[in-house]
């Protein structure tokens, strides 16, 4: 069990944390350099701090304007359950909102892992396909 109220968010993260993060859920492998790359380029991190220690991270690619991309959501498996991954997600949204002119609406997109979509639906994402958008695609290259 987790005392809530010591839970709190930052704008930034390690390199190191962040690789950390990533192996601890089995996400794709980065070297130093890419890491740093991927920070480098991200328009917004949020990042969930526990007695000093990076517990979760995700990141925002959004152009200010009109689209929005939500990736990396990542939780360490010791802390998941928790609320830390509402917290994350809602950090992103508030900052998102935030952003925008009020006359602006955002396609903000997400990749959910197999299984996760459910807990995206609490915050208005919806599965795709759906008839306003079409089907969710992917290009691995």
């Amino acid at each position: 069990m987790i005392d809530r109220k010591k839970l709190s968010i930052k704008h930034t993260i390690s390199i190191e944390d962040f690789l950390y993060l990533r192996k601890q859920v089995g996400f794709q492998p980065l070297s130093i350099e890419q890491a740093e790359l991927v920070l480098k380029n991200t328009s917004y991190i949020s990042a969930v701090q526990y007695g000093g220690e990076i517990i979760g991270v995700t990141r925002l690619l959004f152009d200010f304007c009109t689209d929005a991309y939500i990736t990396d959501v990542i939780v360490s498996p010791d802390y998941q359950g928790y609320g830390v991954g509402t917290m994350l997600v809602n950090d992103i949204i508030n900052f998102i909102k935030a952003n925008v002119s009020k006359d602006t609406k955002i396609a903000c997109s997400i990749y959910a892992n197999k299984g996760k979509e459910k807990f995206y639906n609490q915050f208005g994402f919806e599965e795709l396909p759906n008839n306003k958008y079409g089907f969710g695609m992917l290009l691995e290259i």
